[in-house]
């Protein structure tokens, strides 16, 4: 009920002459100003991530371009062959590249209890907008998976489960990375090397798997004084932010770690996107003249892949991936200008589907906000 106090602030809004007498007269607390003015601050803020990502978009479009015309200048029909077949690859790419949206949003589910498992298309939505921001935003893995664990939250997960899923999600795609990129260098040495190194990187990638585990023990004891006081820094300036959630998170980090048959699932759901990446390589370079083996294809994604990390802080990890491409594809025996190709094909996919993907989640994020707003609302003046 109203206090008091409150029922003397409250201030009427009057009905206008000419309007309809019937429209009942809406009341007004003095905080709704502040409570309006906040959440606009927040949707402002939210905004300015996305247009950022816009900017960063149509930079990358022009700089991909670029590239296509100063590396083939010299090959005016090879490049006409390059520009002609684009969309088409642009195509190919965006239909193998959809199939791993779902996976990886699967590898995110699993990890939930079953009983608080969102659908799939809302879980593929989440990991949408994480590689939304991690290919247009300037450190935008560390951003977009902060968000969409928020996002997540929202719809019912508790805090610090959406955390704590989120948090070893990155943990296993990292695990399922180092498996993949092993598997690749150990077929560029059993096909492009000497036999006694292919069985040396097998060995490694036994050690690998081995690493993989003790990387998720290590993760079990993470340095909670040391995050929490780094939180209650950031909570003077955010005061939402709880410095003690940490020590929730952990606690759903441990009880997760104990449910190794989701682990493994999220594992091979992330690992089967890795090999779809291969598929996309393969099917791009046959699109554009230069067909190679999936073997070959594996190893262009793995090496290529790992590589990109070099650029994690760099919006897309711009220049390293086309880099890391060509680079790879070089050890396979793919000329410059086909692999530069794939990479430009590849580049134009994730500008497409992120500058779609940044928009979403400014929806959803305002959405979210407004709906928590109205929400409150009815708690507030019972």
């Amino acid at each position: 009920m109203l206090t008091r106090r409150n029922a003397i602030h409250m201030k009427r809004t009057y009905i206008a002459p000419g309007r309809d007498r019937t429209t009942p007269p809406v009341l007004r607390c003095p905080h709704d100003a502040s409570d309006e003015a906040g959440l606009s601050g927040q949707v402002q803020a939210t905004a300015r991530w996305w247009r950022r990502g816009l900017w960063n978009g149509a930079i990358m479009a022009v700089l991909a371009l670029a590239a296509v015309l100063a590396l083939n200048h010299q090959e005016l029909p090879g490049l006409g062959r390059i520009l002609a077949e684009m969309p088409a690859a642009v195509a190919l790419s965006a239909g193998i590249h959809l199939p791993q949206i779902v996976m990886t949003g699967q590898a995110w589910r699993v990890l939930l209890p079953p009983a608080l498992r969102p659908r799939i298309r809302t879980m593929a939505a989440l990991r949408w907008y994480r590689e939304s921001a991690h290919a247009l935003l300037p450190a935008g893995a560390l951003l977009g998976q902060a968000a969409a664990a928020r996002l997540l939250a929202r719809r019912g997960i508790p805090a610090d489960l959406a955390g704590a899923t989120a948090t070893v999600d990155i943990t296993l795609e990292t695990v399922s990375q180092l498996l993949f990129t092993l598997a690749g260098i150990a077929l560029l040495l059993a096909h492009h090397g000497a036999p006694g190194l292919a069985g040396f990187a097998l060995g490694g990638l036994g050690f690998a798997t081995l690493g993989a585990a003790a990387l998720i023990l290590v993760s079990r004891r993470l340095p909670l004084r040391l995050i929490e006081r780094g939180l209650a820094r950031l909570s003077r300036r955010w005061p939402a932010l709880r410095p003690n959630a940490v020590h929730e998170i952990q606690a759903a980090i441990l009880t997760l770690h104990a449910e190794w048959p989701r682990l493994l699932a999220a594992i091979a759901w992330h690992t089967i996107s890795w090999v779809l990446g291969a598929v996309e390589i393969a099917g791009v370079l046959a699109l554009l003249g230069h067909p190679i083996s999936l073997a070959d294809a594996v190893v262009i994604e793995a090496l290529a892949q790992a590589l990109r990390n070099l650029g994690i802080l760099l919006p897309g990890a711009l220049a390293v991936q086309e880099g890391a491409i060509i680079a790879a594809a070089a050890l396979v025996g793919v000329p410059p200008g086909a692999a530069l190709a794939a990479a430009l094909v590849r580049r134009a996919r994730e500008v497409a589907f992120s500058l779609p993907g940044l928009f979403a989640w400014h929806r959803a994020e305002v959405g979210g906000m407004r709906g928590h707003s109205a929400a409150s609302a009815p708690e507030e003046s019972t």
